[in-house]
């Protein structure tokens, strides 16, 4: 089984492409969890997989407590795969201490983090999911052979990253009071149902961010089709990117 948490895609795409390759199954942590803290097990000679965008150079925390669950047997195989603009951090290093994986791989996909930066460039983003889709055939005959790889852009201070950015970022970084809907939303709801921690309601024909803090996948902003979502004064001129256009999660 592949485990994934997307919120544009990017990492539902390589579960899924990864899937296809290998022949195997995916669930959506999210959708696992929503009712509450799951326990999963692999036994020996089974294959398991985690597939997450990293955040501020560490993994999702709701990627780190789903990983707390799983119980591997001897002679499983446990890999994991992040989705990351460039750098990975130590991420994949940290989520080790709640996932002994055997291998671990990043890979480079289109940025959606439009809090920070604009959306990459047509030829950027062609150029990533050219190179990503190079990179994850080469991920599956790794998976199938059970084979053991540490292929992780980790980048140039990595260690001060995760260990002191990340956790500012999950402190100060994640509120959610800048959201907000200008006047070109329609009421469609998707922000609401996407959202994987349930953290938007509608309200008046508006969406309401009712928790303080999200995960900061960027699904509600970059997947509303009105482009109506903003995040304070610096998003509206700038582009929206995702990997589906349909309503999954």
């Amino acid at each position: 089984m592949i485990y994934y948490f997307s919120g544009t895609g990017n990492s539902q795409w390589i579960a899924e492409e990864l899937a296809r390759q290998t022949g195997d199954e995916t669930q959506a942590i999210s959708q696992l969890i929503s009712d509450g803290p799951v326990a999963v097990y692999a036994r020996e000679g089974a294959s398991i997989g985690v597939v997450f965008p990293v955040y501020a150079w560490g993994a999702p925390r709701m990627v780190e407590d789903f990983c707390r669950s799983i119980t591997l047997a001897n002679g499983a195989y446990a890999y994991a795969v992040c989705s990351c603009g460039d750098e990975a951090g130590k991420a994949m290093r940290r989520l080790k201490k709640r996932f002994a994986y055997q291998s671990a791989w990043s890979i480079a996909m289109p940025n959606n983090y439009i809090i920070g930066y604009d959306v990459d460039s047509p030829a950027l983003e062609r150029t990533k999911l050219a190179a990503a889709s190079e990179k994850i055939a080469a991920i599956a005959q790794a998976v199938l052979a059970h084979a053991s790889v540490y292929d992780v852009r980790e980048g140039a201070g990595a260690g001060l990253k995760t260990a002191l950015i990340r956790p500012m970022f999950n402190a100060f970084a994640c509120a959610t009071k800048p959201f907000f809907a200008d006047d070109n939303c329609n009421a469609c709801g998707l922000c609401a149902r996407i959202c994987p921690i349930h953290a938007i309601t509608m309200e008046d024909d508006k969406p309401r961010w009712v928790k303080m803090q999200c995960t900061q996948c960027m699904g509600c902003i970059n997947r509303c089709p009105q482009r109506a979502i903003q995040y304070g004064a610096g998003t509206a001129g700038r582009g929206r990117y995702y990997r589906y256009s349909d309503n999954r999660a």
